[in-house]
This record gives C-alpha cells, sequence and structure tokens, in this order.
C-alpha cells in the first residue's frame, strides 16, 4: 500500500512540473521506461516524442530483450524518423524488419543491426536503400552478397563481417565506387581471394581496417607503408607467430601510438631489431616472461589475465622497465606469494617517474602442477611491499581505466580517433 501511494506521489508530482523541465528529466530514463511512462498518463504520451526529438540523436534498441510491442516500436519509429542519426537495431521477428522500413529516416547516417529467428538477403536490401537514403556506415547481418551495396551513395564505414554470402567480386565494386574510410572483412579465406587484388582507389583513403590473416596478406600487407590515413588496424580471427613482427615491419612507422595483444606469442622476437617507440603496450592472456626483454621502447605496459610463475622472471621484467613510465597489472596470475619493490634501485638513472599500479591480482599455490583439479578458490591475494622511498617510484594499489578488446591483435597508429564502424 505505502509503495503504491508513494509511487502515485511521485508521479503526480512530476506532473506538477512544466514542460521544459519534465522534458529533462524524461531524458534520463532508458527506452523501456520512457516507453511504459507513456501509458501511465497521457502528458506523458505527448511530451515523449519531444524527448526523444531532444535527446535521442542515436538509440540502441534490442527487441530480443526489450519485446516490445509492435504499438510501442512503431510510436517511437514515427516520433523520431525525421531526427534520428544513429540506429542499433536487434530485430527478433520479421515485422520488426517490415514495420522498420515502412518508414523514410533522411537524417539516419548509421546503420547497424542483427536478426533472431529469421534471415535477410539480397531481396531485401531495396526497402533499406529507400528507408535510409543517406547512410554513410552500414553494418548488415544476413545472407547478403554485397550486391548493390554501393547504391548507398553516401557509403564510407562498411562492415561485411556478417554478411554470410559476401561475393568478392561485389566488395571489388563497392572499393571501385565508394570513398570507403572504414572496413571491416573476417570473412574470406585464402581460396576465395588467391590471385585477387583490389582495386588501390579502393583502399588507398582507408583509415580503419579489421580483417583475417588470409586477407592481411593477401590484400593489405604490401601496401600498408602506402596506406597513409591507416588510424586503426585489428587483425581478427586465428593469428600465426610473426604476423604482428611482418605488419610493424611493412608500416614502417617510427612510432605508435598503441600495440594490443591477446594472444600468446614472443613479444621478444616480434620486436627484435625494431626501431621503434610505442606509446601505449597492452598484453591479455599472456606469459609474462615473454615481455621480459622487449627491445622496442615502450612508455606505458598494462597486463591483464596474465601468468608469472617464477619470481625471478618478474624480476626480470620489472628491472627492464627502461623507457616505460607505467606499468599497470591487473587479475594477473603469481606463482609466488608476495613481492618487494626496490624504490631506489628502480629510481636509478630515471628522469620521469615510475608508475606500478596493482589490481586484482592472485597467487596460484603449485601453479607450475597446475591442473583443472585444482581450484581457482585456493587463490590466494598477493602481497606487495616496498623496500625505501624515491620520488621517482610510485607504487599504486588500483588499476587505471584501461579497456581491452577480443582481437588478436590490435595496431593503433593513431589512437586518438575514434572507432570509426562497429
Amino acid at each position: 500500500m505505502l509503495r503504491r501511494r508513494s509511487a502515485a506521489n511521485t508521479k503526480f508530482g512530476l506532473l506538477r512540473l512544466p514542460d521544459d523541465v519534465l522534458i529533462i528529466i524524461l531524458s534520463y530514463l532508458d527506452l523501456r521506461t520512457q516507453l511504459k511512462l507513456k501509458h501511465l498518463h497521457l502528458r506523458f504520451k505527448r511530451l515523449m516524442p519531444h524527448v526523444w526529438r531532444s535527446y535521442n540523436k542515436s538509440a540502441l534498441i534490442s527487441l530480443i530483450e526489450m519485446q516490445l510491442s509492435d504499438k510501442d516500436l512503431r510510436f517511437f519509429l514515427e516520433s523520431t524518423q525525421q531526427t534520428l542519426s544513429t540506429l542499433r537495431f536487434k530485430m527478433n521477428k520479421r515485422s520488426n524488419f517490415e514495420l522498420l522500413t515502412s518508414y523514410s529516416f533522411p537524417n539516419l547516417k548509421d546503420f547497424r543491426f542483427s536478426t533472431h529467428s529469421f534471415t535477410l538477403n539480397d531481396a531485401d536490401l531495396p526497402k533499406m536503400l529507400k528507408t535510409f537514403p543517406n547512410l554513410t556506415t552500414f553494418s548488415p547481418h544476413g545472407k547478403f552478397t554485397g550486391k548493390t551495396f554501393e547504391e548507398f551513395v553516401f557509403l564510407e564505414h562498411l562492415t561485411v563481417s556478417y554478411c554470410s554470402k559476401l561475393e568478392v567480386t561485389n566488395l571489388i565494386q563497392i572499393l571501385k565506387t565508394r570513398n570507403i574510410k572504414s572496413l571491416k572483412l573476417g570473412i574470406f579465406d585464402f581460396n576465395q581471394i588467391s590471385n585477387i587484388k583490389l582495386p588501390w582507389e579502393g583502399i588507398r583513403n582507408l583509415e580503419f581496417l579489421q580483417c583475417y590473416r588470409e586477407e592481411m596478406l593477401m590484400w593489405f600487407l604490401p601496401k600498408l607503408e602506402h596506406l597513409t590515413h591507416l588510424k586503426k588496424l585489428f587483425l581478427c580471427g586465428h593469428v600465426s607467430y610473426s604476423d604482428l613482427r611482418q605488419m610493424l615491419l611493412s608500416a614502417k612507422k617510427p612510432t605508435i601510438d598503441m600495440i594490443e595483444v591477446n594472444q600468446f606469442t614472443s613479444l621478444n622476437d616480434e620486436t627484435r631489431g625494431l626501431n621503434l617507440t610505442v606509446k601505449i603496450l597492452k598484453v591479455s592472456n599472456y606469459g609474462m616472461s615473454a615481455c621480459a626483454h622487449i627491445s622496442i621502447n615502450v612508455k606505458e605496459l598494462y597486463m591483464r589475465n596474465s601468468v608469472c610463475v617464477y619470481e625471478w622472471e618478474f624480476d626480470a621484467l620489472i628491472q627492464n622497465l627502461k623507457t616505460h613510465e607505467t606499468l599497470g597489472l591487473s587479475r594477473c596470475t603469481f606463482g609466488f606469494k608476495e613481492f618487494t619493490f626496490d624504490a631506489e634501485k628502480l629510481a636509478e638513472n630515471r628522469t620521469t617517474i615510475l608508475n606500478i599500479y596493482v589490481d586484482q591480482n592472485r597467487c596460484r599455490p603449485n601453479i607450475v602442477t597446475y591442473s583443472r583439479y585444482i581450484s581457482p578458490h585456493d587463490d590466494v591475494p598477493m602481497i606487495w611491499r616496498v623496500q625505501g622511498e624515491h620520488r621517482l617510484f610510485k607504487l599504486h594499489f588500483e588499476h587505471p581505466k584501461i579497456t581491452f578488446n577480443s582481437d588478436p591483435i590490435s595496431i593503433y597508429f593513431d589512437s586518438s580517433a575514434n572507432d570509426l564502424v562497429g
């Protein structure tokens, strides 16, 4: 009874507010709550389109999770079709697609979608061309061959990773006719692309590229040096030893903003002999010994979900932090339960402060003989100590907010640029 009375008081309290104030408050609610409110009072229903037009230039709608009725979905689409610029749409059934394409979104630039329990194909593309006449970013999901994709006349950012029937000839046609800046592949194997070349005019302006190693080796590796606009390069799927080295050698960049490696390889071998400076190096799911003797200059090193069995291995890594200013260790596993940093020794011959961040790291007893029969519950928190003090050394018991992606290898030639396609 008290809960009902409180909710009623809250509702009527909101309804006493002027329109402009109430619109601002409603804008902070998620879409599902906003749609529920419109059923509670006619004033909410009247104001909600103003909320969406003013504050919802982009929308993420998952009909698989939200279970919106066709009536609510129609109300939202009708209200936003003139103002929406970005739409992420997870469709649950074909009627969702039919409803969506019954409208026109003249200002929508970015459309990325997926389907559940049904599949779209080339026959559905004319409806999308009519519904989204000014798309610049397109990420389709279904049995698309890529045919007529070039009819999106403003297309610049394209993901074809989820087009199961994509044909190389159609990709070539897109690249010949559109100024593609961002391209996500990861769909062709060696047999599909052997002896086929992509048109140089179609890839020369690439700023973002994600692809399989076969696509990289056949199409892009020999041209990396000449892809002068390339800001981000992601290698997905299976990667092999020396792939990172080959890309770094081919790119011929003396400085790189960031490298991220999420698959074990010997970074010592991959970077040996390279005259290279890396601002940020991130490694995950790794053995720390592979980073102990990196010869390139690294400013910041972040390690997550990595393993170090012996204390002497970790000590070698610490002593090699000559050019580093930051070391971050998060959720790593050690074969020893404590470690002491020698502040004065680590500060020797340094001109900049060395910051070491430790967060949620564990010691696993008997890690050398670790098997599935040893429970992770046997892990104990790592103990970190500092001997002495020095103004050029600082130990922090938290971790910087560093995000990791899931691709095996990522190279950011310009990490200040946002991801151009998802």
